[in-house]
């Protein structure tokens, strides 16, 4: 099925060399110099590994409260696929949700680096862009360590909270900030323009609950198992669906997709192991 398309990451072969070249040779007994072989600053960076992270080491995290309430949770129109529907009322208790998708500075702040170098040494670098190559277990991974450093209660948002904050609260918009193709590029990055890259957060219109992204830019990861068929038997109150399944929700689209695809109620199965140039998540709590 198609909503079962695994995403399989390219693992680069990097070849690691070294070399040291003397275009001119010291005077007899002259001391080397740290600068010149380079092993200051490999101290300096091995010691900023090792250094304790603490809260305010991090760039601000912004989050944003969520008034909960009910809404009609699915695809309304009509045009979209089978495990959108049936449409179906969802009462969701108040919460916050992150105003962008986890960065790559944050990311790299918490974990000390940064996925996409590792399995792509060609990606740009970007403090501002969403983290990507990062699978559903590795961002549970960055959450632990998150709130270890925080004494906070990061997760990933569930998929109704998820679908209840692009809608801005759950209005009926079919993309995240507006109803209207023609602006879909006010407010998302996708297929039409980019160039397959990422782009900085903050960088687009936000939806009007100020939340940047949620459709676009990357995939996010949700909580939630996946099940084709979960919206034949959600709960009303607080869904966190199915109890297990092989794969795990992905929400909103990327720079790599159409329109179709970014879509508020469009939904996506990955394994929970899955990295991908296109995925990354959110933060709530």
């Amino acid at each position: 099925m198609r909503k079962f398309a695994a995403v399989f990451t390219l693992l680069l072969p990097l070849a690691l060399s070294s070399g040291l070249a003397f275009a001119q040779t010291a005077p007899p007994g002259a001391p080397v110099q740290d600068d010149e072989l380079g092993i200051g600053e490999e101290i300096k960076k091995e010691a900023e590994k090792k250094k304790l992270v603490t809260k305010e080491d991090l760039p601000p995290i912004d989050m944003v409260y969520v008034k909960g309430g009910c809404f009609q949770m699915g695809d309304k129109t009509g045009d979209g696929d089978d495990d959108e529907r049936p449409v179906h009322e969802v009462c969701i208790s108040d919460y916050y949700i992150g105003s962008t998708e986890v960065t790559q500075e944050l990311f790299e702040k918490v974990m000390g680096y940064i996925p996409a170098w590792r399995y792509n040494p060609t990606m740009p670098r970007n403090p501002k862009a969403p983290v990507n190559y990062v699978s559903w277990s590795h961002a549970q991974e960055f959450i632990g360590k998150l709130n270890e450093i925080t004494k906070g209660y990061y997760r990933l948002p569930t998929e109704a909270e998820w679908e209840y904050a692009a809608r801005s609260g759950g209005k009926d918009d079919i993309w995240s900030g507006t109803s209207n193709e023609g602006e879909l590029g006010d407010y998302a990055w996708f297929i039409d323009n980019t160039d397959k890259m990422i782009m900085a957060s903050k960088t687009k219109r936000p939806n009007a609950l100020g939340l940047y992204d949620m459709s676009g830019n990357v995939w996010e990861w949700v909580e939630d198992y996946f099940d084709f068929e979960y919206y034949q038997a959600s709960p009303r109150k607080d869904p966190y669906g199915p109890d297990y399944s092989l794969f795990k929700v992905v929400r909103g689209g990327s720079f790599f997709d159409p329109p179709n695809k970014l879509r508020t109620s469009y939904r996506y199965g990955l394994e929970p192991v899955s990295k991908a140039i296109s995925v990354g998540f959110r933060l709530a709590e």
